[in-house]
């Protein structure tokens, strides 16, 4: 297959040794194309794809089969790929792209697929909300659009809330019980079961000693334990203060806020002038972090000095995901659990300083009925939006501004001007070699890692699911739609737009996978706690705070009770797969006798008998 061709050339030409014999000092580190490039004696470097396209992918060059046929390997995997309402062609996309990113897609296509559960059940909830509230006559129009719009958003603070959020949790843990089993059943077909206990050395990984390997006996660089440790605490370190910051920002933002908004120093349209000012705040200082955290995030990898890519990765992964994680879900965390506190009794002690929720219901206690500010559905419209909003920047990235490109290009272009795109060629006639390299150095130059930013953005939609999808149910509705779509648009855009990335192989998804487990944990308290909160707000079950946190205690481990068993009685490895891994192992236990019997005394009973019964028959 290509990409195991394309694989294994990467792997020999970054790996060659191209220092002279006598720089023994750092001749390890002078290796292959990276360090060429680095130097300069190359400019670029990329691979082609199968086939590259003369004019149009329909009229690709292509050659001929056996039965006269004309084949595209490109075209072939796209035709299977954009069907939507069908399975994608994993075998396929491995085949020309590598298993890391065949499993990439293998995670999103059963996660779009258990996503049509929660998907229906939360739009059951969403029109028995609006049962609900019609029957109860609780929703009124008032003067004020921004009280309307949350009276609106009330319609999913209802009864059935609770048992919502009890199925989104146990969905989650069964989604990941799944993807084991079809990761172990993939692993096994694919013959990728051992492969980071095989995994060679990272091109940049440098020894600082020698020693003799106890398997190959042979001497090997290697780098000193104690050495990784301290450098791991030191990026661990630097990891909780660049979060910490996140965190600062963001309260610094609240307060500043709080306070122009109280002190009355922003002048007559105070309310504007901070939500605007606050806003831009806010923006900037995540975009700053967020420049500044990234390239820290690079370096502290680097220095780390990883022997395998999977370490590089998985290190990589939990230091971009932890800011984005911080990033994305710190304000509806506030909104949730520390705004309407602030909007009732102020902050820092002072009473003036208030943060509204700008909506408010009656709440009647022994016969005694306040008013209480109710933040649910300022929370409502905030995870609407940052659901509808987290995948603008991807499509934008993706599918407008290369498109822009794409047509101003053609504009600019003379009518004259001969080039690839503008002559007629048939399929009969080659094109020289130089043309297909120029077609396929003109395409997007994409990550080194295709998959890294796939697998955040998917992985923070899913955390918006577990974290507070209950109290927005159409979520999982907006994350279906969004996987359905971005899978198909990734697909074209690799394929025909981009530059072939390298194929890597793995054994599945990573530290993704643990990643997705802590969502899931993360989101049974978040949860909890919401229920708790959304139950008092109502004023229709129990209001001191013992009763608040029963609630949330209840909650909570009857959840975890239940997504124990779950997660104990889902085997992690099919019995299709077990019994074929038996099967294969006896094999190749009898093949280990038979060639232990060839090799021992003839003349033996057992020999001899084994001679007579081949000579009867």
């Amino acid at each position: 297959r290509s990409s195991l061709r394309s694989y294994l050339t990467h792997h020999i030409l970054i790996r060659t040794d191209v220092s002279k014999k006598k720089d023994t000092a750092d001749g390890i580190n002078i290796r292959g194309l990276n360090y060429l490039k680095l130097k300069g004696v190359y400019t670029d470097v990329f691979i082609l794809h199968d086939r590259p396209s003369y004019l149009h992918r329909r009229h690709a060059f292509k050659e001929k089969d056996e039965d006269n046929k004309l084949v595209d390997p490109r075209q072939e995997l796209w035709d299977s790929w954009k069907l939507w309402y069908k399975f994608q062609p994993l075998w396929k996309i491995r085949n020309y792209f590598g298993e890391k990113i065949a499993f990439y897609f293998a995670w999103i296509e059963l996660y779009t697929q258990t996503l049509i559960w929660p998907t229906l059940i939360g739009l059951i909830i969403f029109f028995y909300g609006i049962y609900y509230k019609s029957k109860s006559g609780s929703i009124t129009i008032s003067d004020s659009i921004s009280t309307t719009i949350y009276e609106i958003f009330t319609i999913f603070n209802n009864p059935a809330t609770p048992f919502f959020s009890l199925i989104l949790c146990l969905w989650g843990t069964i989604f990941v019980e799944q993807w084991k089993r079809k990761s172990n059943s993939l692993k096994y077909e694919w013959d990728v079961s051992n492969f980071e206990q095989l995994e060679p050395d990272r091109p940049q990984f440098y020894g600082s000693k020698t020693r003799k390997n106890p398997i190959t006996e042979e001497e090997e660089w290697f780098y000193p334990f104690y050495r990784l440790y301290l450098k791991l605490s030191f990026s661990v370190t630097t990891l909780l203060f660049m979060v910490t910051l996140v965190i600062g920002s963001t309260i610094g933002v609240i307060i500043f806020r709080i306070v122009s908004t109280s002190e009355n120093f922003l002048g007559e349209y105070k309310s504007i002038y901070s939500s605007v000012i606050s806003s831009v705040l806010n923006a900037s200082a995540i975009m700053l972090l967020g420049y500044v955290y990234e390239k820290i995030a690079y370096w502290l990898t680097d220095w780390e000095n990883h022997r395998t890519q999977t370490n590089y990765d998985d290190s990589l992964i939990i230091k971009l995901f932890a800011f984005q994680f911080v990033n994305n879900y710190a304000s509806l965390v506030y909104i949730a659990f520390f705004k309407e506190s602030v909007s009732e009794n102020g902050a820092f002690g002072r009473s003036n300083w208030t943060d509204t929720c700008d909506y408010s219901v009656n709440v009647t206690v022994n016969g005694v009925t306040t008013t209480q500010p109710q933040c649910f559905p300022m929370l409502v419209l905030q995870v609407a939006v940052l659901l509808c909003m987290k995948p603008m920047p991807k499509f934008f990235k993706d599918v407008v501004i290369p498109a822009a490109l794409h047509y101003f290009r053609r504009w600019t272009k003379s009518k004259g001007n001969a080039d690839v795109e503008a002559t007629a060629v048939g399929a009969g006639h080659a094109k020289e070699l130089i043309d297909i390299i120029e077609e396929d150095r003109k395409l997007i130059a994409g990550d080194n890692d295709f998959t890294l930013s796939e697998y955040t953005e998917k992985c923070i939609m899913y955390g918006f699911i577990m974290l507070f999808g209950a109290v927005f149910p159409l979520a999982p509705l907006v994350a279906l739609l969004c996987n359905v779509i971005d899978v198909r648009i990734d697909g074209y855009r690799i394929l025909w737009k981009n530059r072939r990335y390298i194929a890597q192989r793995a054994e599945d998804i990573g530290i993704w996978q643990y990643i997705l487990e802590f969502l899931n944990m993360i989101g049974v308290v978040v949860n909890s706690l919401i229920i708790a909160h959304t139950l008092n707000n109502n004023g229709s079950f129990l209001q001191n705070i013992e009763n608040k946190w029963l609630i949330a205690f209840a909650f909570e481990h009857v959840c975890f009770v239940v997504k124990f068993i779950i997660s104990y009685i889902i085997p992690d490895v099919p019995s299709d797969v077990q019994f074929k891994m038996r099967k294969e192992q006896f094999q190749v236990n009898q093949l280990f006798e038979k060639g232990i019997a060839k090799k021992s005394p003839q003349g033996t009973p057992n020999n001899n008998n084994n001679n007579n019964a081949d000579n009867a028959v």
